[in-house]
C-alpha cells in the first residue's frame, strides 16, 4: 500500500488491525462476524476483508496491488536497507524495476542524485544486492564471464577430438542477471557426469538436461545431443521465447 501511495491513515488502519489480530488468543477463523466486528480497531471495511480471506483464502485488494506491481519491485522488499519510501523513489523516479537494473544504477553512481540516498546508503544497497543475488545462486553477467572463461579452458581440455560444446542460453544473450548456465555438447553424458562429480558438483538428471550445482550454488545445465542436432539445440536455447515464437511463425522458415 505504501509503495502505491495509499492514504497514510488507511495504511495505519490496516497495519494496526493486522497487529491486533495477530495478538488475539482465539483464532480469527473460528469467530462469528459479530465477534470480529466487536474487536477494537476492526471496522466494517477491514472486517469484511478478513471475512473475504477466511472464505476464499484470497484478498481482492491484495490481488489488485500484486497485479500492478512489477515482479522486480516486489523483490526489492527482500533487500536489506530498502523500505517503501526508497522503493518508491527507485521505481517511480529512477524508473528501475529489477534487481539487475538497480545494481547497475549503484555502480553508475545514480542513486546519490536522489533524496534519501547518500554515498554510504548507495554502497550499502549495492552490497546488499550482491549478497542477495549470490545467495539466490544468481550473478550479474560480468561476474559470470571469468567463470565461463575458466570453464571453457577446462572443457576444451576434456572435450576434444570430434566432440563439440557451446555455452548457450541466457549467457549467449548476455542477460543482465544469470541464474544458471546452459551448455550444449555432443560429449559422452556418462563420462562428463563422472568428471563433474569428481569436481564436487551435485548432479541430477531430468528429461531435458543434466543439472549440476557446484559449491558456489551456481547451476549448470548440460544438454546432450548428437552432431546432427547440436546447432539447432544451441539456437533454440539461445533465443528468447518471444524471438523463437516470431521466428517459427515466419513463413520463410515455416516451410
Amino acid at each position: 500500500m505504501e509503495i502505491h501511495g495509499e492514504n497514510p491513515f488507511k495504511i495505519k488502519s490496516y497495519s494496526n488491525a493486522a497487529f491486533t489480530l495477530d495478538k488475539l488468543n482465539d483464532p480469527v477463523i473460528d469467530m462469528e462476524p459479530h465477534q470480529l466486528f466487536s474487536i477494537r480497531g476492526i471496522g466494517d471495511a477491514i472486517g469484511q476483508k478478513v471475512i473475504e480471506i477466511i472464505d476464499s483464502k484470497r484478498l481482492s485488494l491484495l490481488d489488485s496491488y500484486i497485479e500492478k506491481t512489477p515482479t522486480g519491485v516486489f523483490e526489492f522488499l527482500k533487500i536489506k536497507g530498502l523500505g517503501p519510501k526508497k522503493i518508491v523513489t527507485i521505481w517511480k523516479e529512477l524508473e528501475i524495476e529489477s534487481i539487475g537494473e538497480l545494481l547497475y544504477a549503484c555502480e553508475e553512481n545514480r542513486l546519490v542524485k536522489y533524496k534519501g540516498f547518500g554515498a554510504k546508503t548507495q554502497q550499502n544497497i549495492q552490497d546488499a544486492l550482491v549478497f542477495y543475488l549470490q545467495h539466490q545462486g544468481r550473478y550479474l553477467f560480468q561476474q559470470v564471464v571469468p567463470l565461463v572463461e575458466k570453464l571453457k579452458i577446462a572443457l576444451a581440455e576434456k572435450i576434444n577430438g570430434p566432440d563439440l560444446f557451446s555455452i548457450s542460453g541466457g549467457y549467449k544473450r548476455q542477460l543482465e542477471i544469470i541464474d544458471h548456465l546452459e551448455i550444449v555438447t555432443t560429449f559422452s553424458e556418462k563420462e562428463l557426469t563422472n568428471w563433474l562429480t569428481e569436481k564436487s558438483f551435485q548432479c541430477t538428471k531430468n528429461e531435458k538436461y543434466l543439472s549440476c550445482i557446484g559449491t558456489d550454488k551456481f547451476e549448470i545445465r548440460w544438454y546432450f545431443t548428437d552432431i546432427s542436432d547440436f546447432y539447432w539445440t544451441d539456437f533454440t536455447l539461445s533465443g528468447s521465447p518471444e524471438f523463437l515464437e516470431k521466428w517459427e511463425s515466419d513463413p520463410l522458415f515455416s516451410k
